[in-house]
C-alpha cells in the first residue's frame, strides 16, 4: 500500500468515526459533578477512559451506519461528500476499521469495570438497532436516539462508583428528547419535499406537527430541570433556572434558522449569546453544588 493511500485512508477514517459529534460522550462527567465527585483527582483517569472507550464505541457504530445507509447517503446533498459515500475508502476498509474499533472501545471498557462494558455493548447494540430498524419508525426513532445519551450518562455513573439516580435518568432523557427532535427539525429543513425519501420516518413528521414535539419536549426539560432542582437542592440552584431556562428557548428557536446546529448541536458554541449564558450556567452549578 503506498504512503499516499495511507494517508487518504487514515484521514477518511478520522472523518468517518465523527470526532466532531463525540461532545456527547462527555455526558459520562454529569454524574461527577451531580454527586459531588467533580474535585476528586482520582476519578479523572477513570472518566478519560470512560470517555475514550465511548468516543471508540460511538466510532464503530457511525462507521457501520454508513456502511448501512451508503446508497441512500450518496443521494443526499450533504452525506454524499462522507469517505464511503464519495468512494474515499472501499466497503471492505470501513468494515475492518469498524471492527477494530469496536474492539478497541470495548476493551478499554473492560479495563474500568465490567459493568462499563456491559453498557458499552448496550450502547452499541441500541444504536445498531436504531439504524438498521427503529430509525424508520416515528417517535420510536427518537426515543431510541434518547437512550443512547441516557446509557452515556448511566455509563459515567458505573465507572466512578456513584449512584446513577432517577433524576440523572429523567434530566438527560428530557434533554435528549429536545436534541432528537431538534435533528428531526434540521432533515425536513435540509431536504425539503424529498425527505421520506433519505428517511421512511420522517414522511410522519409535518413542521406543524414537529414543532409541537420539539415545543413539548423542551417544555419537558425545563420543567424537570426546576422540579428537580427545587426538590433535591432546595433554593441552592434556583439562581440557574433562568440560565437553563434561556438556553432551552434559544436552541428551540434556533434550530429553525440554522440547519448545521440541527444536526450538531456543538454548533450552538458559534452563538456568543449561548456561550455566555451556558458559561454562567455552568459556573453557578458548580458553584452553588460546591461552595454553599
Amino acid at each position: 500500500m503506498s504512503k499516499n493511500r495511507c494517508f487518504r485512508i487514515v484521514r477518511a477514517f478520522i472523518k468517518m468515526i465523527r470526532p466532531h459529534q463525540w461532545y456527547k460522550n462527555l455526558l459520562v462527567i454529569v454524574p461527577a459533578i451531580f454527586s459531588l465527585s467533580l474535585f476528586k483527582i482520582s476519578i479523572w483517569p477513570i472518566l478519560l477512559t470512560t470517555f475514550t472507550s465511548a468516543c471508540l464505541v460511538s466510532g464503530a457504530n457511525y462507521i457501520i451506519n454508513d456502511i448501512r445507509d451508503l446508497e441512500r447517503d450518496r443521494r443526499h446533498p450533504s452525506k454524499r461528500l462522507r469517505p464511503l459515500p464519495s468512494n474515499l475508502i472501499s466497503i471492505r476498509e470501513a468494515t475492518i476499521l469498524s471492527i477494530l474499533t469496536a474492539f478497541a472501545g470495548f476493551s478499554i471498557a473492560y479495563h474500568v469495570s465490567l459493568n462499563v462494558l456491559l453498557l458499552m455493548i448496550l450502547l452499541f447494540l441500541n444504536t445498531q438497532l436504531y439504524s438498521f430498524l427503529l430509525k424508520s419508525y416515528a417517535l420510536i426513532d427518537v426515543t431510541a436516539l434518547s437512550l443512547n445519551y441516557v446509557i452515556r450518562a448511566v455509563v459515567g455513573a458505573y465507572a466512578i462508583s456513584v449512584p446513577a439516580s432517577p433524576w440523572l435518568v429523567v434530566g438527560i432523557f428530557s434533554l435528549a428528547l429536545l436534541l432528537s427532535f431538534g435533528k428531526r427539525v434540521g432533515e425536513l429543513l435540509e431536504l425539503g419535499g424529498g425527505a421520506e425519501t433519505h428517511r421512511t420516518a420522517l414522511k410522519y413528521y409535518r413542521k406543524i406537527q414537529i414543532k409541537r414535539e420539539l415545543l413539548a419536549a423542551s417544555l419537558l426539560t425545563v420543567i424537570v430541570y426546576i422540579v428537580y432542582s427545587l426538590h433535591v437542592h432546595g433554593v441552592r440552584l434556583i439562581l440557574t433556572i433562568p440560565f437553563a431556562i434561556y438556553l432551552v428557548a434559544f436552541y428551540t428557536n434556533i434550530v429553525w434558522r440554522d440547519v448545521a446546529v440541527a444536526s450538531n448541536p456543538s454548533m450552538l458554541f458559534r452563538y456568543w449569546k449561548f456561550t455566555s449564558a451556558f458559561t454562567v450556567w455552568l459556573i453557578l452549578v458548580v458553584v452553588f453544588l460546591y461552595l454553599l
